[in-house]
């Protein structure tokens, strides 16, 4: 199980896996003008009640202004919410109503964002990711090579990371590289109009 890092911040980030903590790294700084925020990989899904409960217990949790907890929506993304819902309930934090928006008590706000948006009821961060590069014309390539793959008798269980990974194969400075480190070197497009719930949310920690 992920276990907590010490807290530096008192603006805190929670994300779903590796990929997603690098992305909000990224993401992060970009939208913010000072790095005043800390992200944290909770792991998975499952453990982020306990992720959170174990937070608690930090020396400087009590200082604590803001947390945001990110995920994919997966195939769901209204078990998702109440997923998070009930793991924010059971952490005795105030539970917002609904994704992208902010609750507060005497001392704490929170929120809590689902990948890849407001408007998507399935998905994953890797579609957030391409949704930014959605007028590139490589992804005409990248769809028909894994057309052509399934075609040859390839099983493509989970075609968003075998599309994501295509795109970056074919660009000479990301080949190679997972969601985190291509958010570092820009592959994605921090200013396209799908990251913009996004950005509000961490703009406004």
């Amino acid at each position: 199980m992920s276990r907590p890092e010490p807290i530096t911040h008192k603006k805190l980030l929670l994300a779903e896996g590796r990929d997603a903590e690098l992305f909000l790294v990224w993401a992060g700084r970009h939208f913010r003008h000072e790095i005043d925020f800390q992200v944290m990989d909770f792991g998975g899904i499952k453990e982020l009640t306990d992720f959170l409960l174990l937070l608690a217990n930090d020396e400087s949790y009590d200082d604590v202004e803001t947390i945001v907890v990110a995920r994919d929506a997966e195939t769901d993304a209204k078990a998702a919410t109440d997923s998070i819902k009930h793991s924010m309930k059971q952490a005795n934090i105030p539970v917002p109503e609904e994704p992208f928006e902010y609750i507060r008590n005497a001392t704490l706000k929170t929120a809590f964002m689902i990948f890849p948006g407001p408007e998507q009821q399935i998905g994953r961060l890797e579609d957030l990711c391409l949704s930014t590069v959605e007028n590139d014309p490589l992804l005409e390539c990248v769809d028909d090579y894994l057309e052509c793959a399934k075609a040859k008798g390839e099983q493509l269980p989970r075609i968003h990371k075998s599309k994501l990974h295509c795109f970056l194969a074919g660009k000479k400075d990301f080949a190679g590289l997972p969601i985190g480190l291509a958010s570092r070197e820009k592959a994605w497009d921090f200013d396209h109009p799908t990251l913009e719930p996004f950005k509000r949310i961490i703009q406004e920690m």
